[in-house]
């Protein structure tokens, strides 16, 4: 046997026009009303139908024409009221749908926020990272060129060794004018050679940094390729969501006005075919209250107890005063228990 369904402390209300479960409330008088007229009808006609009136007779039926003509009046008077009735609350059901849409925009707008923030807080510890690993490379890349540095000297090559010993052999044979020329070809070849070394040492400083600098240049701009995409695939998917949630809106709309038109196709009534009893899964299974059900999964009712975790926290005084009491009741039982050992 299946198990019986848990009996809640509070119902949700039921949305039941009506004691029959269609007809709004208030009716009940129209047809009181209805009833009394037909009863005075029916006495009236009786009384002028039987023997022995006279002339009370058509008085009588003039009374029951009266009494039936305001029937058809409070009928009319009835469904004006019912129509007008469905129309109001078919007005609220679609007031409460734009009600509903609002605030899960609202919850959609800042859900999404959400995950674009951090998308964007991925991407910046992602490049800030990424700067001070460049950072550290560039102090690396220092110390590897002022090492290699140290280690670059000045060597005279054997041309500019075999000019000064030319110049220096002549200057001991007396030959001045020769060594003029001499020492003046080695003069412009010393200044050859120490451009030449300089431009090497500054290449072997500047060649490491220009090559560091162009790695640590495509790595950022790799990352920042990255980061975009990323924030395009999110904001695309942000963009595919909201299609998906205003289609799923326009589908509970269609289907509200579905319904109510199908309650009110003309303007007017649908005639009552039988007995209709209300049912608590009308509350759940209509779509004539879509707008009611889904405002109401979205702010509660009034029956609905908050969640545990989506209760306010509780203040940081508050949790030092309950301490300080807690410790103060404990001092004084332990004190009274002391007493109590003591026999005092």
């Amino acid at each position: 046997m299946p198990k019986p369904a848990p009996s809640l402390i509070a119902e949700k209300p039921s949305y039941s026009r009506g004691p029959d479960g269609r007809t709004p409330f208030g009716v009940t008088a129209y047809q009181t009303t209805m009833e009394s007229l037909r009863e005075t009808t029916d006495v009236k006609s009786e009384l002028a139908r039987s023997m022995g009136r006279g002339a009370q007779a058509s008085r009588d039926y003039m009374a029951a024409y009266a009494s039936f003509s305001q029937i058809a009046v409070e009928r009319g008077r009835e469904e004006d009221f019912r129509v007008s009735e469905e129309r109001g609350r078919q007005t609220g059901e679609r007031l409460n749908l734009s009600k509903a849409y609002k605030m899960e925009k609202q919850r959609f707008e800042a859900e999404w926020a959400d995950r674009i923030r951090e998308v964007e807080e991925q991407c910046s510890e992602k490049e800030r990272v990424l700067l001070e690993v460049h950072e550290v490379a560039r102090a690396d890349c220092e110390t590897e060129i002022a090492k290699k540095l140290t280690t670059l000297r000045w060597q005279p090559t054997s041309i500019l060794l075999q000019l000064e010993d030319t110049e220096r052999k002549l200057a001991k044979l007396s030959e001045y004018k020769q060594a003029a020329e001499v020492a003046a070809r080695a003069h412009r070849q010393r200044a050859k050679e120490e451009s030449e070394y300089a431009r090497n040492k500054e290449a072997a400083a500047s060649r490491p940094r220009a090559a560091l600098a162009e790695l640590q240049q495509t790595e950022m701009r790799n990352l920042q390729q990255k980061c975009h995409s990323m924030r395009v695939a999110v904001r695309r998917e942000k963009e595919q969501a909201f299609e998906v949630f205003k289609q799923k809106y326009r589908n509970l709309e269609a289907d509200l006005a579905h319904s109510h038109s199908i309650e009110l196709p003309t303007g007017k009534l649908r005639a009552e075919i039988g007995a209709v009893q209300s049912q608590k899964s009308r509350s759940t299974e209509s779509s004539t209250f879509r707008g009611t059900l889904k405002y109401e999964s979205l702010a509660g009712t009034k029956f609905d107890v908050p969640d545990v975790s989506s209760l306010e926290p509780i203040p940081d005084q508050a949790v030092a005063r309950a301490a300080v009491s807690s410790l103060t009741a404990e001092a004084k039982a332990s004190r009274r228990g002391m007493v109590d050992a003591l026999g005092l």
